[in-house]
């Protein structure tokens, strides 16, 4: 990790008790398709999901990303057959991730976890539209819940790299920024029944707030 990487993550280790406290997120659609998705996610295997005949899981997915905004502002996804193919054509992969958690895994079982998720990236092409990193990220985050959180550009990419260029190594590096985030601080304790439902979420809310002007709390 680089300098300026650390730095961003001691911000969100020091300021994430009073982050999540602050934190206020729109409800609607959103929250709906999420608390659905994530209760089916804890519900079944991973596998079990996959094997569904009625596609109920990739289904979610694909609505939850619609009511996130993956299908406005410019951002256009495939059509579903074409989604759900690209999502199975991965489950071998995702499958192998499915059993780990971003605070418990050691650094031996990380470095092989961001091997096996830089496949997963490239591999992924949900989109119509030009970009991976968002939508790649978000649709993780629903399969791999406790592992991967969700990114976005005017939020992550911000805070993290000061502009809203994506990449596979910004992925990557993000993805370990996490890990040392859950691995230095106990962030169970600030899981709830809304969105704070995984610890990467957790992560990804501390830095939505922290980057909301509404908020005012930015370092000059």
């Amino acid at each position: 990790m680089n300098r300026k990487l650390d730095e961003k993550i001691r911000i969100i280790i020091e300021r994430l008790p009073d982050l999540i406290k602050k934190f206020s997120y729109r409800k609607g659609p959103d929250l709906y398709f999420y608390q659905k998705i994530m209760s089916l996610r804890r519900e079944r295997l991973l596998e079990d999901l996959f094997n569904d005949k009625l596609d109920r899981f990739i289904e979610l997915i694909y609505a939850t990303l619609v009511s996130w905004d993956m299908n406005s502002r410019g951002a256009k996804m495939k059509y579903f057959d074409d989604f759900k193919f690209n999502i199975l054509h991965n489950k071998d992969l995702f499958n192998k991730l499915s059993s780990f958690k971003l605070s418990e895994i050691s650094e031996t079982e990380f470095e092989r976890i961001k091997e096996i998720l830089g496949k997963v990236y490239d591999n992924l092409d949900l989109m119509k539209t030009k970009g991976k990193l968002v939508s790649n990220s978000k649709a993780m985050h629903f399969i791999l819940p406790d592992l991967v959180m969700p990114m976005d550009r005017q939020n992550t990419l911000k805070f993290f790299f000061n502009n809203t260029n994506e990449s596979k190594n910004k992925f990557l590096d993000i993805f370990e920024c996490s890990y040392q985030i859950a691995r230095k601080m106990n962030l169970n304790r600030f899981l709830d029944q809304r969105w704070n439902l995984s610890i990467t979420k957790v992560i990804d809310n501390a830095i939505i707030c922290f980057m909301s002007p509404k908020y005012n709390i930015q370092e000059k």
